[in-house]
């Protein structure tokens, strides 16, 4: 392997550039381009070695045949790969069979029919969820185009399974949770299918610098699932929060959203939590509706909420109401909705609570911007993994190479939770259910709490049926 001549042809080729009277930006691409290609011949440099290396060695002459030497192609991370590697067969039979061998792909890891490496996957993956499937198919790999769909079908193939490494930190007197939801649509046709709702639980401990105009949240950390029961999401959030601190040290816990069923569920991970309806969805989305935002009789209703005047509030919400009758129905739903969670608005003056958070500009910025603006792309698997992986993202964590091969094998982790009652169920029975007044078998297996379930449809059952 002559490496040396590689520097020594990139060398040659800049001396060229200088020879020729170019633009900067004639001598940026060219330099680029060289560079490109120097990676490329390097990498073939070192396949093709190593398999030589291995062809010459001992070992292989005792154990195999030289059969043939071709060429294969790869999509790497620096570019499509063309390089020559050996195949053997074994000089013994094993189990009755001759063993046909790449000594290349087994020391590598690289499977026999891929096409792509797991450097250029995580490329194409990381670059889809910094710019978008489009640009990422574009650009991610040098010299070379793959599409949008390639990308969709590596994502939608993982199983999220990461395993976050918590640091123990000191507990703080106040933690802030906050929680909304994306809405996504789904592949499906089905009525009543399309639109899937991805809660999202936000953790922090209020801002960094309460001085600066662009505050920062200190220790923000996000949950989100679009197949996980919100019980279990809560769960999980405590879970976190509980391992990061000493929640047994009984911090003060706010629980804010914008008043939907599943986030007023928190009180059965955090009974003692107090709960805050988000200021920036009353004010400007039910306040502002019913009232225009008119800031007098606005003013007006929020102290009768905070007052617990619900009768003047109302008499009040009437007088808007015949104005616009038209919008009756709506102002009622409304009035209803913020005297349900007339609580959450008094609390919104606690003295503890100096940290209103905008959950909907974290969703938007971190969420919604890559799932709710594409309408029906995503199946059930591919939603589930877009929402982990953007996940990852916003708590910081950079898709390597290593977390990725782990997410090609192995079960989702929250769907293992999904079945965690069927684990349960099941674990001290036999293996397999058998009833004769049943049309199918269930056959299940638990193995390291990894839950699998096969329905079979009996065919003596349907032969009974038919005599």
């Amino acid at each position: 392997m002559n490496i040396i001549s590689l520097f020594q042809s990139l060398v040659n080729h800049l001396s060229n550039i200088l020879e020729n009277n170019l633009f900067l930006h004639e001598v940026e691409h060219n330099i680029f381009n060289s560079t490109k290609e120097l990676n490329l011949e390097i990498l073939k440099q070192i396949l093709e070695h190593l398999d030589l290396e291995y062809k010459n060695s001992k070992e292989r002459k005792e154990k195999y045949y030289v059969q043939q030497t071709r060429e294969r192609t790869l999509i790497t991370s620096l570019g499509l790969l063309t390089f020559n590697k050996t195949y053997y067969k074994s000089k013994k039979k094993i189990n009755g069979k001759y063993e046909y061998y790449s000594y290349l792909e087994d020391y590598l890891g690289i499977a026999k029919w891929a096409k792509m490496t797991l450097a250029a996957e995580v490329v194409l993956i990381n670059n889809a969820l910094d710019n978008g499937y489009s640009w990422s198919a574009n650009n991610s790999i040098p010299n070379y185009i793959t599409t949008r769909q390639t990308i969709s079908s590596k994502i939608q193939s993982i199983n999220y399974n990461y395993i976050e490494n918590v640091t123990k930190k000191e507990t703080p007197t106040v933690i802030y949770i906050e929680a909304d939801e994306v809405h996504a649509n789904l592949q499906s046709r089905e009525k009543g299918t399309r639109n899937r709702i991805v809660p999202v639980i936000l953790t922090h401990e209020g801002h960094k610098e309460d001085f600066v105009k662009k505050k920062e949240l200190k220790e923000q950390h996000y949950i989100a699932s679009s197949i996980l029961k919100t019980n279990k999401l809560w769960n999980e959030a405590y879970k976190y929060l509980d391992t990061k601190y000493e929640l047994d040290k009984n911090p003060t816990i706010f629980v804010s959203g914008d008043g939907g069923p599943w986030i007023k569920g928190y009180d059965e991970a955090f009974p003692n939590a107090i709960y805050v309806l988000d200021p920036f969805h009353y004010f400007n989305k039910k306040l502002a509706y019913i009232f225009k935002k008119e800031p007098i009789i606005t003013s007006i209703a929020d102290s009768y909420l905070r007052n617990k005047m619900v009768d003047e509030f109302k008499l009040l919400v009437n007088v808007q109401i015949e104005k616009y009758p038209e919008q009756k129905k709506d102002m009622i739903k409304v009035q209803n909705f913020l005297i349900d969670n007339i609580e959450g608005i008094i609390n919104q003056k606690n003295p503890l609570y100096k940290c209103p958070c905008s959950m909907e500009g974290h969703i938007s910025n971190k969420y919604a911007k890559f799932i709710t603006s594409r309408p029906h792309s995503y199946s059930e698997d591919g939603l589930e993994n877009i929402v982990q992986l953007l996940t990852m993202k916003a708590n910081k964590i950079k898709l390597t190479e290593e977390i990725y091969s782990n997410f090609k094998s192995g079960i989702s982790t929250y769907k293992q939770l999904n079945l965690e009652k069927y684990i349960n169920k099941f674990r001290n029975q036999s293996n397999k259910l058998i009833n004769p007044n049943n049309k199918y078998n269930i056959e299940y297996h638990v193995d390291n709490n990894n839950f699998s379930l096969k329905v079979n449809y009996r065919l003596d059952y349907f032969l009974s049926k038919r005599t």
